[in-house]
């Protein structure tokens, strides 16, 4: 086990990866499958994976020269589809900007020496994922966000933090989201005994769209897990100030910066832009077919 941390420690210093401590990284061995390259005195490359629906390569990492062989070898293992996917089985975070830290490497970075080689093997992309980052301290709402709520106002909507006594409708708002993932993950929060604030959209008092669940990580960054607006109220705006108050209530309660990742053809990645976030990284989704 040293042996491969001793490996992992001197690799990692080439990636953006947040290494692991030597208990997380035998945890993820452990927890997952993995095929290691070595020579008479050493490891030279390491490929993490987990075999479930699709082979998830989780990491791979080392001399370029083994990322090819370990890839043979995977195939040999399996009959399944490989796949490069932002849901990996052992997140792995990585710095995002400097101190800033993201949760979760969303795939392989375009360009990158191993999507060259992904490529090259037979992998195609499946979609390109960009990451976002902002500093929080120096985040001002944009001065049209009050003149355009207040024009709402007068139409009956509002954003606020969820109050189930003043607030309606929460079940046909959940039964209503695009993505299962946003209603499960709302789902979970309001069942906690204490549920994080939730930041949402409403339209006399029913809601309408969400941002949220709000909480900071131990390093002060703010949590993004969503932001979605029901299609009946879209295209008023309500998304870009839903947002930038996210924004600024996550900085009143003490985060000092956010990441976030996207689909690159996501047009909410213009909510991001025009609220002050910058690119940190191009990811590329990726899956080998079989057949």
């Amino acid at each position: 086990m040293k042996k491969s941390y001793d490996f992992y420690l001197k690799y990692i210093k080439q990636t953006k990866y947040v290494p692991l401590s030597y208990d997380d990284f035998g945890d993820m061995l452990t927890s997952l499958d993995y095929i290691i390259i070595k020579n008479e005195t050493e490891i030279e490359g390491l490929l993490v994976y987990l075999e479930k629906d699709y082979v998830d390569v989780n990491l791979i990492l080392g001399k370029t020269s083994t990322f090819r062989p370990m890839l043979e070898q995977l195939l040999t293992k399996t009959k399944k589809d490989l796949r490069i996917h932002y849901q990996k089985p052992y997140p792995l975070a990585w710095y995002a900007n400097e101190d800033m830290i993201h949760p979760n490497y969303q795939g392989v970075i375009v360009d990158s020496t191993l999507h060259k080689v992904l490529l090259d093997f037979g992998f195609k992309d499946t979609s390109i994922q960009d990451t976002y980052y902002m500093n929080l301290t120096t985040f001002k709402m944009d001065r049209t966000i009050h003149e355009r709520l207040e024009a709402l106002n007068n139409q009956g909507y509002d954003v606020a933090l969820y109050n189930p006594r003043k607030h309606t409708h929460m079940t046909y708002f959940l039964d209503n989201l695009l993505s299962s993932s946003f209603k499960t993950a709302i789902e979970n929060n309001l069942n906690k005994q204490k549920p994080y604030p939730l930041l949402i959209v409403t339209k006399d008092h029913r809601i309408m769209g969400f941002a949220g669940p709000l909480c900071i990580a131990d390093d002060f960054r703010g949590v993004f897990s969503g932001i979605e607006i029901l299609s009946d109220v879209r295209n008023l705006g309500l998304g870009k100030i839903l947002f930038q108050h996210l924004c600024f209530t996550l900085k009143k309660m003490g985060a000092r910066y956010m990441t976030l990742f996207t689909g690159r053809n996501n047009v909410a990645k213009f909510i991001y832009l025009q609220s002050g976030f910058k690119v940190a990284e191009s990811f590329a989704l990726m899956l080998y077919e079989r057949n």
